[in-house]
């Protein structure tokens, strides 16, 4: 179909009048007219606009007068158009505004399409040749790689152009006759490709130039010649489209939605592309490399892929029959720039060989720069002075195999580069390698801890890509000393940003290490234990962290000065885990011992005094000892507030504390400032997806579920829930305790569908791993035996009550205030059977484990005395012979309330 039928077909598709699709364009109706009515052809920038407005490729709406032959007079272009063209439309559009005839500024300047080999710069100024031919007199190509390529193209502009010295012999007065041509003709476009040296330019451009100038070269550096357009590699879509074309998996003119086509048809083949596109890194070259060998193999995208995991260095070799604009592999390309770059400063290759064994993108140049003398004696010499090393890391960018982002102070390599860089490298020489990035990583990576400054933090996380992939690259049978501290590092650094999943592994690796190398006593083996122990104790593997925190402890207290600081390190967190379980008799003792040697060696507002403080406080929450907790909560707070500011991630852990210990004793107005304050620094520092973020969320929704506010508290719960979930497992028994208390929530809703099956998952979790002694079965079973009798379902909600009881008075204590729930409630239930002298027994008890853990005024402390109230009046009545039999709903809501 003609161009101009065309689109005035899609003009009246869209019901739009010539003049309404030209203010649309920007343009004026006179030329709709004349393209509808033939008389002319859009610019190839305009094209390129109307192919954009109406959603059509190029070929769609201009048909044969897209691929037709070029109709400019003077055409010296030696390639044919790549019918495998994709993409690249900003770039082009680009072109087309910078070179277009109508910018005076074109005619001034050399613009330049610069970027790594292979990246597609040859292929772009191809298409921008075809697409732009009609809007030049001339169009020139020189291949300019060297001297004998420039004059040999020369000399045929001059045999085109019909020279009177096409003909002689000297070389130089055929370019001058060239060049005076294009000193008195204008409308050209010159396009000097592969330019590998600049000053050879000098000998082609006229002074004078009356037409535009396109190079591609690697080079990153042009001066003061002209503007620079840099390439990078190409998008997922883009490179995506060109691979399975090339390959001829799709048509040559498919667009994106045929990708989703084969997405939804052959999952394995999409898959198969996607993960190819992603090794490749998105090259062009690369690409089109890769879909040759499958036209003619006709393997299939997995089997290449799987090859490829195999015999990567043959395959990066293997070019493909057929090709003339890029006869050169990816191996040969790049094998070539890399020697090129290296020849010009000794110090380059080695800076490229450690970037190859790193993450690609964002190398922290401080590890150069700080950590070289780790790197070998050439790096280390270069790196003193930053003249020196400013020029051989111009050298490793000057042919774009190397890029400095200097605001990041960091650099990035292709990924390709980096493989032909290790597939150069023998077996001993990689090895050499992969052990000094190592003891470099080592030396750079910051010791992290909970009071950790956040900038260290921030280094962690720079280092942290690069560390992990040289652990993975070191092999296993390594018993180096570097490797183990490494490994614990980043282990200790993903576990304070709970990522407990990968710290577990690089903890065990540290540990099996250091306990071969040092032996099984070493302070270093203990430090190893201790971490893996607290690991295993976050993660709520209490089987196995207790036996690592008594070896660790077992062997400190055979040294002599048993009351040291690490010890009493060891001592608190042993005491954490006894009381998460329930184990206060046992942790307590703990807990003290560790508080008097923190305070015989260090003084009153010691930063490290506060955790012991802290641990202590919590453990006597936990006991419901409030009176007791308070104080300690305040020091601790003061003194992380006095030491690391208001603003560290571990005054959040204060604050929580507090803000939990303010809600148990229903102080709900000084409790929600704290957690809000608390929430907001953990989402800050830790981020909005870290397990203790979490806690906080948690707790908060807690307060608002004790206060009322139901709206408010279920996303917090379902937020946290989902944290949880995601960072600990779906039976975690945190992700229990948020189940546990979002059927409450629903309970208190009349939502009692909902609410059961999350007891009942809540109470599976619960068993399975802790059993059933653990402290949450407790409440868990309480909770689904108030729906039970809530609903009127008394046979099933008493050995439910009764089980808990069991628990709670053989765990906690029988004064403990979660004992005191249980008794509140299962009074009511037999206030609710009329079995008055069994509640009134059940709730005096209640009211006075409530009286001295709570206080008078704490609001369930006055629930449990107005049901004790009810009781004694319903016990008078009945003396009487006037008791009426109470339903108790209204006793139930509000004491569940405040529970």
């Amino acid at each position: 179909m003609r161009f101009g039928n065309r689109l005035r077909q899609e003009r009246l598709r869209r019901h739009l009048s010539q003049e309404a699709l030209a203010e649309a364009l920007a343009l004026s109706a006179r030329s709709i007219r004349r393209w509808e009515q033939g008389q002319a052809l859009p610019q190839a920038s305009v094209r390129l606009q109307l192919s954009r407005f109406f959603g059509l490729r190029l070929e769609e709406l201009f048909g044969d007068q897209e691929t037709q032959a070029p109709l400019t007079p003077l055409w010296c272009v030696p390639y044919p158009r790549n019918p495998f063209f994709t993409g690249r439309d900003d770039i082009l559009a680009v072109l087309h505004t910078s070179l277009s005839i109508n910018q005076e500024a074109a005619y001034t300047q050399v613009y330049a399409l610069h970027g790594l080999g292979g990246v597609g710069k040859t292929q772009i100024a191809l298409e921008y040749a075809y697409r732009s031919a009609r809007e030049y007199r001339a169009i020139f190509w020189v291949r300019a790689e060297t001297a004998e390529s420039i004059a040999f193209d020369v000399r045929h502009f001059a045999e085109v152009l019909q020279l009177p010295e096409q003909d002689d012999k000297d070389r130089q007065r055929v370019i001058m006759a060239v060049r005076n041509w294009l000193t008195l003709h204008d409308q050209w476009l010159l396009i000097c490709d592969n330019v590998e040296d600049l000053n050879v330019l000098d000998h082609v451009l006229p002074a004078v130039r009356h037409g535009a100038t396109l190079l591609t070269t690697r080079l990153q550096t042009l001066g003061t010649r002209g503007r620079s357009i840099h390439l990078s590699p190409m998008e997922h879509e883009e490179g995506m489209l060109l691979l399975l074309r090339r390959a001829k998996v799709l048509e040559a003119e498919a667009t994106s939605e045929q990708i989703r086509q084969l997405a939804a048809r052959s999952p394995s083949q999409y898959e198969a592309a996607t993960e190819l596109f992603t090794v490749m890194g998105g090259l062009p070259l690369a690409l089109d490399q890769a879909g040759a060998y499958l036209e003619e193999t006709q393997c299939g995208l997995p089997a290449y892929l799987e090859l490829f995991s195999t015999r990567r260095t043959l395959l990066l070799q293997r070019r493909g029959e057929g090709v003339q604009d890029h006869p050169a592999s990816v191996s040969t390309t790049f094998t070539l720039a890399i020697m090129a770059t290296a020849e010009r400063h000794p110090a380059v290759l080695d800076l490229l060989r450690v970037c190859a064994l790193l993450q690609p993108d964002a190398i922290p140049e401080e590890l150069f720069r700080q950590e070289a003398e780790y790197l070998g004696e050439t790096l280390k010499a270069v790196s003193r002075e930053a003249l020196d090393w400013n020029q051989v890391v111009a050298a490793a960018c000057s042919y774009s195999l190397l890029s400095r982002q200097a605001e990041a102070q960091a650099f990035s390599i292709h990924r390709l580069v980096q493989a032909i860089l290790l597939d150069s490298l023998t077996e001993a020489e990689r090895e050499e390698w992969n052990l000094r990035v190592l003891h470099a990583l080592d030396v750079i990576f910051p010791e992290i801890s909970a009071i950790t400054e956040y900038s260290i933090w921030k280094q962690c996380e720079r280092l942290l890509p690069h560390a992990l992939l040289c652990l993975h690259r070191v092999e296993a049978a390594e018993r180096s000393l570097a490797l183990a501290s490494l490994a614990s590092k980043v282990a200790q650094y993903l576990r304070e940003r709970g990522q407990y999943g990968e710290a577990e592994p690089l903890y065990q690796r540290a540990f099996h290490i250091r306990e071969q190398v040092l032996g099984p006593a070493h302070p270093q083996v203990v430090t190893s234990l201790n971490n893996l122990a607290v690991l295993y104790w976050r993660e709520g593997k209490y089987g196995e962290a207790e036996p690592l925190y008594q070896r660790a402890l077992s062997i400190l207290e055979q040294v002599p000065g048993s009351e040291h600081l690490q010890v009493a390190g060891v001592l608190t967190n042993l005491a954490n885990l006894y009381r998460d379980q329930g184990k206060y008799v046992e942790a307590e003792p703990l807990c003290l011992r560790s508080l008097h040697v923190y305070e015989q060696v260090l003084d009153p507002d010691h930063l490290q005094l506060a955790l012991p403080l802290n641990n202590l406080a919590t453990l006597y929450a936990s006991q419901g000892k409030y009176t007791e907790a308070g104080p300690l909560f305040l020091r601790a707070l003061h003194i992380w507030e006095q030491s690391l500011g208001p603003e560290h991630p571990v005054v959040a852990q204060a604050l929580h504390n507090l803000a939990e210990l303010y809600r148990y004793q229903g102080k709900s107005v000084e409790s929600g400032p704290l957690f809000q304050r608390a929430l907001s620094l953990r989402e800050q520092h830790l981020g909005l997806h870290h397990p203790e973020t979490a806690q906080t969320l948690h707790d908060l929704a807690l307060l608002y579920r004790d206060q009322g506010k139901y709206v408010e508290a279920e996303p917090l719960f379902q937020r946290a829930l989902h944290i949880w979930e995601q960072a600990l497992g779906h039976e975690h028994l945190l992700a229990a305790q948020a189940l546990h208390n979002l059927a409450e929530l629903y309970r208190y809703q009349s939502k009692y569908a909902e609410a059961e099956s999350l007891y009942r998952r809540a109470l599976r979790i619960s068993e399975q791993s802790q059993g059933a002694e653990h402290g949450l079965m407790p409440q868990v079973l309480t909770g689904l035996a108030n729906l039970y009798c809530h609903q009127g379902k008394y046979v099933e909600a008493e050995p439910l009550y009764r089980q808990a009881l069991h628990i709670q008075e053989q765990v906690l204590g029988p004064t403990h205030p979660e004992t005191a729930e249980t008794l509140h409630d299962l009074g009511i239930f037999f206030q609710k059977q009329g079995e008055l002298y069994e509640a009134f027994s059940l709730v005096e008890r209640a009211l006075e484990i409530r009286s001295q853990s709570l206080g008078e005024g704490h609001p369930k402390t006055m629930a449990t005395q107005a049901l004790y109230i009810q009781l004694v009046q319903d016990q008078e009545q009945r003396k009487k012979g006037v008791f009426s039999q109470h339903c108790g709903e209204e006793t139930l809501d509000q004491d569940l309330s405040a529970n």
